[in-house]
């Protein structure tokens, strides 16, 4: 991944300027659950598993979107069986599952009415992955986060650019007001038709454009909580939680910990939210498909489970997918 060129800088809106939140009884409960719960199965899938060169290869080898798109018709993972893949997880242990419904390429896994750049519209599988998860994850037992990208490479409003996929052959030109609604409205979607029991939304990219003023993240907590108060918000942009969130995410990195040089220089473990570290299974360090998907060894994975726990924090545990599913 690239260096965050800002690590030191950016500005949030102060917590005094803002009301007091009062997480609902639902919200501290599903907190307790979720930091007892320690171990969590993370799922990064997209269209991208294709070219078998992980999740931020639209940004790595600098490809043109007109090319990228091509990649959805030929996206047909006809081995996908979301009951497979929930009860691998709860056989494993893992009392929770964390998939990508959208990463930074802007390709959703669900039936989104805001885009036809979705699963159901634009791929050979023509499947609504999200919901068939979300089903298999009810049945079973098992709780589900979505984690979704703010950062966004492909929609034309994402303007100003951060300093990320700025070579897909956007126009420098867009509107932010209309994507943060378009943001706003994919949000909304989620929240209220994947299920009331949802676990998280597991937010990523903040980071690409470090500013509360930009940003308004206040805006959509307020949002997410109120069409259910329950959800936990996470979000990993590196810095000490902001004005409501409700679990606190480090990036294969322990609480308080900076050895992968992500953290912003002001951050600080927040007393009494909820851990939680996410690091991936692959030997190479991808979160996404790669060729070389050779996973790390056996005794690695004990000591950072059990080093996690030391920390009294979760693991989520990453996967990536082939992408015949």
């Amino acid at each position: 991944l690239p260096e965050v060129p800002d690590a030191t800088s950016g500005d949030t809106v102060s917590a005094e300027d803002l009301p007091e939140y009062i997480p609902s009884k639902g919200n501290l409960a599903q907190r307790r659950w979720f930091q007892e719960s320690r171990l969590g199965l993370f799922i990064h899938w997209g269209i991208y598993a294709n070219l078998g060169r992980g999740e931020w290869v639209l940004h790595n080898d600098r490809i043109l979107l007109a090319d990228y798109a091509k990649l959805a018709p030929q996206f047909n993972p006809v081995l996908f069986d979301a009951t497979e893949w929930v009860l691998m997880a709860k056989n494993a242990g893992m009392r929770y599952i964390t998939i990508t419904s959208k990463h930074h390429d802007g390709f959703c896994l669900w039936h989104t009415k805001q885009t036809k750049w979705n699963v159901v519209d634009q791929s050979a599988y023509g499947k609504d992955i999200i919901k068939a998860l979300a089903f298999a994850c009810r049945e079973h037992g098992v709780k589900l986060g979505l984690y979704y990208s703010p950062l966004d490479w492909s929609h034309p409003d994402y303007f100003p650019r951060g300093f990320t996929g700025t070579q897909t052959g956007r126009p420098d030109e867009g509107d932010w007001n209309s994507y943060l609604a378009y943001m706003h409205r994919q949000l909304e979607e989620l929240v209220t038709e994947y299920g009331s029991e949802l676990l998280t939304i597991w937010l990523d990219g903040w980071w690409d454009l470090p500013s509360e003023d930009r940003w308004r993240s206040h805006e959509t907590y307020q949002m997410i909580h109120r069409l259910n108060p329950n959800i936990l918000i996470g979000n990993n942009h590196h810095r000490t939680p902001f004005w409501g969130e409700d679990i606190q995410i480090f990036e294969k990195d322990a609480p308080g910990e900076n050895t992968k040089g992500y953290a912003h220089t002001s951050l600080q473990v927040e007393e009494g939210l909820p851990l939680e570290t996410c690091d991936t299974l692959h030997n190479n360090g991808a979160w996404g498909y790669t060729a070389d998907h050779t996973p790390r060894p056996v005794d690695q994975v004990v000591k950072l489970v059990a080093r996690t726990a030391g920390f009294d924090a979760n693991l989520l545990l990453n996967i990536g997918p082939q992408p015949d599913g």
